[in-house]
């Protein structure tokens, strides 16, 4: 029975990333040791969602369709597998919010309106990443990933710290 290597083993700086699929797969392996994170490996397959990697210059998430997301780093500088997990966990929280009718307002809609409706679905979306990253920074299997860690060096002190101390 061949081993299958961990994501740390294979998004390693200045060693060649490894095909796109096997980036997918193990973030999502890793987010299904998670009970929210099983959520978003549950809607993966209950709603049929393609997840691809995209080169971009910096880190990003797109979620173009309800049913097509985006994870998107450097190609020549990966990001860290913590930090893909938690880009994973977020854009399929997105798509999540998509599926359950939290949709962004038509075009036509009010500005306050749409202020309003990205604020809620942001602070849905970093709630959710801040309790995938709890939950799986808890694991011992997972300690040398940092996930807490790792939220902050993405600018969300005020976020994971608001979590941790409502906890």
């Amino acid at each position: 029975m061949a081993v299958t290597p961990r994501l740390d083993d294979v998004l390693k700086p200045g060693k060649p990333l490894p095909p796109d699929e096997l980036m997918i797969a193990k973030g999502l392996e890793i987010l299904n040791y998670s009970p929210h994170g099983q959520q978003l490996v549950n809607s993966v397959a209950a709603e049929k969602i393609a997840i691809a990697i995209m080169a971009t210059p910096q880190p990003v998430t797109y979620l173009p369709d309800t049913r097509k997301a985006y994870v998107g780093f450097n190609r020549n500088n990966p990001v860290s597998p913590s930090r893909f997990v938690l880009m994973l966990a977020y854009v399929l929280r997105e798509a999540q919010q998509e599926l359950m009718n939290v949709k962004k307002p038509p075009l036509h809609a009010a500005q306050e309106e749409h202020i309003q409706t990205a604020l809620r679905k942001e602070e849905d979306k970093l709630w959710y990443i801040c309790t995938v990253a709890d939950e799986l920074n808890s694991l011992d299997m997972f300690t040398e990933y940092k996930f807490l860690d790792e939220l902050r060096k993405m600018g969300h002190h005020e976020a994971i710290d608001l979590y941790l101390k409502q906890k």
